[in-house]
């Protein structure tokens, strides 16, 4: 004896509901694209014309050993990740958009990344400056100073000061102060190359 028609009706409808909700499962684990881990800032500024794997150039200015090796680790680091563009050392180049020294210094942080401006959401005149302050940086061992370069290199690609702890909801190089160095790994993590990602 088959069953009454409303209850085979409200069965099957039960039964569409559970393929339904399976298929929206199965689509949202397999192809969706994952979101930021929250809380990247960004500043005016980006380079011009940077998009997808092209290169934003680089030229050491009266630098030291000791700044060019933290520099050169961070900007391997970054070109490492899925972020936006590569940094490229151009010796020679009379204009490079992003120029690197380091000095004593009277300010008190670590670093400091300039520009003469934004113009339209770009850097103007399409340059950063990064400079190191070999007087406050000269009690950080090489791998904070390599996390600092990574830290203003953020800069440089536009990303902003955030305030995230190693767990909540995840490490960031662009957190200021000493607490990232403690993060186990040495960055750039995910929510800094989601942030550049953004910027571009």
């Amino acid at each position: 004896m088959s069953a009454p028609p409303r209850r085979r009706r409200s069965t099957a409808l039960i039964r569409l509901l559970q393929i339904f909700t399976m298929c929206a499962a199965f689509l949202a684990v397999h192809f969706s694209a994952p979101t930021p881990a929250q809380a990247y800032t960004h500043l005016c500024g980006s380079f011009f014309g940077v998009d997808g794997n092209d290169p934003i150039s680089y030229r050491y200015y009266s630098i030291t050993s000791t700044y060019y090796n933290a520099f050169n680790s961070a900007q391997g680091r970054w070109d490492a990740t899925g972020a936006t563009g590569f940094f490229r050392y151009e010796k020679n180049n009379g204009d490079p958009e992003i120029e690197v020294r380091d000095g004593s210094y009277a300010w008190t942080d670590w670093a400091r990344t300039s520009s003469q401006g934004c113009t339209l959401g770009y850097w103007s005149y399409d340059e950063v400056y990064i400079a190191f302050n070999s007087r406050t940086m000269g009690g950080l061992t090489a791998r904070e100073k390599k996390i600092v370069a990574e830290h203003e290199l953020g800069h440089a690609y536009g990303l902003n000061h955030v305030s995230l702890t190693c767990s909540n909801p995840g490490p960031a190089v662009m957190r200021q102060g000493r607490d990232k160095f403690s993060c186990g790994s040495d960055g750039p993590w995910y929510d800094d190359v989601q942030g550049v990602k953004a910027n571009y």
